[in-house]
């Protein structure tokens, strides 16, 4: 089967290569893969800056992908409810090949609303944000969220997933004025532009308020729960905008992997950094995890319509034209592999 690969080298690349295809144990599924979405993760892989270690991730480190949509081709002996024939989807490694095999208890349903190529894009920005938010946060409908990197892979799942669960004020950061017009349509109430170089545009109301940081346009007391997919200076930045108790969840580090903390507003304003990852985790969380998603799935996806904003579909053979694409600063969504 065709599975894509990380070879080394300078500068290391993505090939698409044969390899055996995957022995399917008794609890789990043999899959199709009719479409993998693209990670900002996979780009750290290849630079060897970020190595997975969760259950979920059961081939070798070379390989290349962590979420995928397809159709069921096979079921292990200890398998129920599952049949050969259903669309599933699922975070798992090694995503970008033509089978894979899953953990049945890792695996989500595809509804009918939604198609392959949504549905590659959905299972870790799914599972991150929906743990981020009623797992770390422990979010109450009274919440105001703020998700910093909104227009993001994964930030713009969590603005959808913020509204579905019934928060009523969710505010969004971006970088690009452009963006602001999407993160409104997504569900956000208030949109910040974080960077200073924007001008001022208060005749278009499609921009987004232009702050030299979070907390000038902000101020203080203005969201109980954060979902920080930015770090760096940025996360320090958010104390100083916190109501009392808040509870910030630091997912990403697309602004840097240190940050400078003001700890006595930490302390006085009793807010709560929670830090969140997929690495690690044992067999027994991802599996509590995804029961919880998959649980809560048909009100997300079919009652508020959840979905992710697809930029680009690519075939396996562009693979480094995928890579460049999810490098690119303009990136809106996300960038999905047809791999059959």
């Amino acid at each position: 089967m065709r599975a894509l690969r990380t070879t080394t080298g300078t500068p290391s690349a993505w090939t698409v290569t044969e390899i055996a295809p995957p022995a399917v144990a008794g609890d789990q599924v043999l899959v199709e893969v009719a479409d993998a979405g693209l990670n900002r993760a996979d780009l750290l892989m290849r630079e060897g800056a970020y190595v997975p270690s969760s259950a979920d991730w059961n081939v070798a480190p070379d390989r290349v992908g962590f979420e995928m949509a397809g159709r069921v081709r096979a079921v292990g002996d200890r398998v129920t409810g599952i049949a050969p024939g259903q669309y599933v989807m699922a975070q798992t490694g090694g995503a970008c090949a033509e089978l894979v095999a899953v953990d049945h208890r890792l695996l989500l349903p595809v509804p009918d609303s939604l198609d392959l190529v949504a549905a590659a894009g959905l299972p870790s920005a799914l599972l991150t944000e929906y743990g981020a938010l009623t797992e770390a946060a422990r979010l109450r409908p009274d919440d105001r969220v703020l998700i910093t990197g909104g227009a993001g892979g994964v930030g713009h799942i969590g603005v959808q997933l913020a509204r579905a669960l019934g928060v009523h004020t969710v505010i969004a950061t971006t970088r690009s004025r452009d963006k602001a017009g999407l993160l409104r349509e997504l569900g956000a109430t208030r949109v910040v532009d974080t960077d200073p170089e924007n001008p001022e545009d208060p005749e278009n109301p499609e921009n987004a308020e232009n702050p030299e940081d979070i907390a000038t346009v902000l101020g203080p007391d203005a969201f109980d729960v954060c979902l920080d997919h930015l770090g760096g200076p940025v996360l320090a930045d958010l104390l100083a905008a916190a109501a009392p108790r808040a509870r910030i969840v630091q997912i990403g580090r697309l602004a840097g992997t240190h940050a400078h903390l003001d700890l006595e507003t930490l302390a006085a304003r009793r807010i709560q950094l929670i830090g969140t990852t997929f690495r690690g985790r044992d067999a027994g969380e991802l599996r509590a995890l995804t029961a919880r998603l998959r649980e809560a799935l048909p009100g997300l996806l079919r009652t508020h319509d959840v979905r992710p904003v697809i930029d680009s579909v690519l075939d396996l053979s562009e693979a480094e034209r995928a890579g460049q694409l999810l490098d690119r600063p303009g990136l809106i969504g996300k960038v999905i592999l047809r791999i059959t």
